[in-house]
Formats: C-alpha cells, sequence, structure tokens
C-alpha cells in the first residue's frame, strides 16, 4: 500500500524538521500496517506544523534575521518595480507602441518571481542551519503581511484590482519558496 502522494510529497517538502526523513518512514510503515488514508494526512499536516513551529521557536533570533533579510529584498525590489511601472507609463504617454497593457505585465511579472527567487535565496544561503524553516518563516511573514494590508481596502468594498494584487502576493510567494530550495529533494539539497 502506497502512502498518500500529496500528503507524502508535502511532508517531505515542507516538513521542517531535522529528522524529517525519519518520520516519513516511521508513518510510510505505520500506514502500511493499516492506518487509515485520512490518520496520514492528520499525521503529515501535524508533523508539518510542529516541525515548522518548533524550528522557529528553538532559532528567534535567526527567523527575525531572515524576515529581516527577506524583507530588505522585498523593499529594494518594490521600488525597482515602481521605477519599472512609472518608466512603462512614461513610455505609454510618449508612443502609441507602448500603450498596450500586455508589455507592462510581460515585463513586471518576471519582475516580481525573480524578487521572490533572490530574497528565497538570500535567506536560504544565510540561514543554512535551518533553512527551510527559515524561508517558510519569511514567506509566510509576507504573504501574510500582504494579505492584512489588503483587508481594510477589501472591507471597504472599493473597487480595487484585487487580482493582480492576489496574483503578486502568490507569485512573490512561490518565488521566495522557489528560491529558497523549498521544492527541492533532499538528495539536491545535499549536494549544494
Amino acid at each position: 500500500m502506497q502512502p498518500p502522494t500529496i500528503a507524502r510529497w508535502l511532508l517531505n517538502h515542507f516538513g521542517c524538521s531535522p529528522n524529517n526523513e525519519t518520520i516519513i518512514g516511521d508513518l510510510d510503515e505505520r500506514y502500511r500496517q493499516g492506518r487509515s488514508y485520512l490518520w496520514y494526512w492528520r499525521q503529515a499536516l501535524v508533523a508539518i506544523v510542529t516541525s515548522f513551529f518548533n524550528e522557529v521557536g528553538t532559532h528567534k533570533l535567526l527567523t527575525l534575521r531572515a524576515i529581516a533579510t527577506g524583507w530588505v529584498v522585498a523593499v529594494v525590489s518594490r521600488r525597482a518595480f515602481n521605477l519599472t511601472w512609472e518608466i512603462l507609463s512614461a513610455l505609454a504617454s510618449w508612443s502609441r507602441l507602448w500603450r498596450h497593457g500586455w508589455i507592462t505585465i510581460a515585463v513586471q511579472i518576471p519582475e516580481v518571481v525573480l524578487s521572490g527567487v533572490l530574497a528565497g535565496w538570500l535567506v536560504a544561503r544565510l540561514h543554512r542551519q535551518s533553512q527551510k524553516a527559515m524561508v517558510l518563516a519569511y514567506a509566510a511573514y509576507f504573504a501574510g503581511g500582504e494579505i492584512i494590508s489588503l483587508l481594510p481596502e477589501f472591507l471597504r468594498f472599493r473597487s480595487y484590482p484585487f487580482i493582480s494584487l492576489i496574483s503578486f502576493i502568490t507569485l512573490t510567494t512561490v518565488g521566495v519558496l522557489v528560491g529558497g530550495g523549498v521544492f527541492t529533494s533532499r538528495r539536491a539539497e545535499d549536494k549544494l
């Protein structure tokens, strides 16, 4: 009997415990001994959350440093993003060619993703002792902070480009996870 693929994948990539491989092995063995599908899912999710909070709680100063590192990259990237927006807006007022919205999107989507990748990579490289937990902490901080900043606008029902902002948050957060190596396999991490 194979354990639930997605639950195992999530545990493999988001489990922060130094003993993550052992935990996966134990869960797989108990599942093959007759535990249920839902039991495996519950145990995997509990292991992910518990290991994350244990690592963050154990390394509070390291977590603050990881968040500050990512925050600095985000602030610099946001300045570059705004500058790009201003340049593209100026070009749009100057030339009919640049008035197409797809040009702005084609330039700014890679800019947003690369910003996240750079932040994730820098957090991972500067916090190797607890790399996965620090990258996840920064990704959660970034996404949570951005969502909280949108709540007042959402609650006032203002016409706001929520789809573009949610896309920005999602793309940047995924970029952080990719840049931080969260989606790499354990064997690839060992080679680094």
